[in-house]
């Protein structure tokens, strides 16, 4: 099988970023009436785009090694970038049906993808990684219901599924698995996934964890609001505690170690602050989003591309550019948070927010953006 040497991430992960500063700097556009209104395109731009894009640049790259099958061939790649470019192309129309049919394609080939390499493999993938497919079915199924949504009318619960399946649910999922195999390893806690150690199997575990994840956000959309938060909650504790073990400081001594902590902290702290504070809970949102999954998506990219990029693995101790992007991209999360508290500052603070993240990602895009691009020679 004809196979190229360029792994996916060197594609996806440059489209991602570009896309969560887009979906970002739609804020600063609007008040000089540049834009239509951010609110109708922001959610879905940085869950369609930015998180997709990640999404697919680091599974397209880890699963070849996770189940030692084979990389992306060359029809893999060219569907690929013709994926890229018909995303970027989706967003020109006003109408979002374009959008979502090419976000659904994207699911569909990645899917795809990931399907071809299980069944080739000559070893498993970690246990946490069922709760990748849990990702990719509830990503598929929102990203397929929001697409009839612009041409049928559709129950409004159902609508409300989908969307919450596609704005929270498959990346919230998606995370949770890669992060409880990587994260423990980058805090030190664990070897590293390359180690071949053998463990106990927890499929049944990650099953269960899967399932009552799904149905925490199927009952946020019956109404069951409390009990859908608390359930999440719960969940989210268990995860960041007994398998991150973010209850401890970093083993290992290192700017994206410290990072990724915070980033779990802010994580399930948002989380809980839905329980408590559920009048805050769009506001609580972005904590979870971007001073979590945000920070963590792009402190997990930074080893995917000095690992597999072969270069100096110093960068993640004591990068003083991996420091403050890493920094700016959690104060974004607070920041917008912040402007829920104080609703007479609140537009000023919404600019503040998106300021803050975009210089993040624009100083963590200087450094490390080449550094995909270009891979080292052995």
């Amino acid at each position: 099988m004809s196979t190229t040497q360029m792994d996916g991430y060197r594609y996806f992960f440059p489209a991602g970023w570009a896309l969560g500063v887009w979906g970002v700097l739609l804020w600063i556009l609007f008040p000089w009436n540049l834009v239509s209104y951010p609110g109708l395109h922001h959610p879905e731009i940085m869950t369609g785009g930015f998180f997709l894009c990640f999404v697919c640049g680091f599974l397209m790259t880890a699963a070849p090694k996770f189940t030692s099958s084979f990389g992306p061939t060359k029809t893999d790649q060219a569907l690929s970038f013709a994926l890229i470019g018909a995303l970027f192309l989706s967003l020109l129309p006003q109408k979002k049906i374009y959008f979502f049919i090419v976000v659904t394609a994207i699911f569909i080939f990645l899917t795809t993808y990931l399907f071809r390499r299980f069944v080739n493999r000559k070893s498993n993938p970690p246990d946490a990684f069922l709760l990748v497919g849990f990702g990719m079915a509830t990503g598929l199924i929102g990203s397929l219901i929001l697409t009839f949504s612009e041409v049928f009318k559709l129950p409004v619960e159902l609508y409300n599924l989908g969307r919450i399946f596609f704005l929270q649910t498959y990346v919230l999922c998606l995370v949770l698995g890669v992060g409880s195999r990587l994260v423990p390893a980058l805090l030190g806690w664990t070897p590293m996934p390359t180690d071949g150690k053998k463990i106990k199997s927890r499929v049944p575990l990650f099953a269960t964890l899967g399932v009552l994840f799904v149905v925490s956000f199927i009952l946020e959309v019956l109404h069951f609001f409390t009990i859908s938060q608390v359930v999440r909650a719960l969940l989210e504790i268990f995860i960041v505690v007994y398998f991150w073990k973010i209850h401890k400081l970093p083993q290992r001594r290192a700017f994206q170690s410290w990072w990724l902590w915070g980033a779990a902290w802010s994580l399930v702290l948002g989380q809980i602050g839905t329980v408590f504070l559920p009048d805050y809970r769009v506001h609580l949102l972005h904590v979870i989003l971007v001073s979590g999954l945000g920070l963590l998506t792009f402190m997990i990219a930074t080893r995917v591309s000095l690992s597999h990029g072969r270069h100096n693995m110093e960068w993640e101790k004591n990068s003083k550019g991996l420091f403050l992007g890493a920094l700016l991209m959690s104060l974004a999360g607070f920041t917008r948070l912040s402007a829920g508290f104080a609703p007479h500052i609140y537009q000023s603070h919404l600019l503040y927010a998106a300021y803050t993240w975009i210089l993040g990602l624009l100083v963590w895009g200087y450094f490390f953006l080449p550094k995909i691009v270009r891979v080292k020679p052995e």
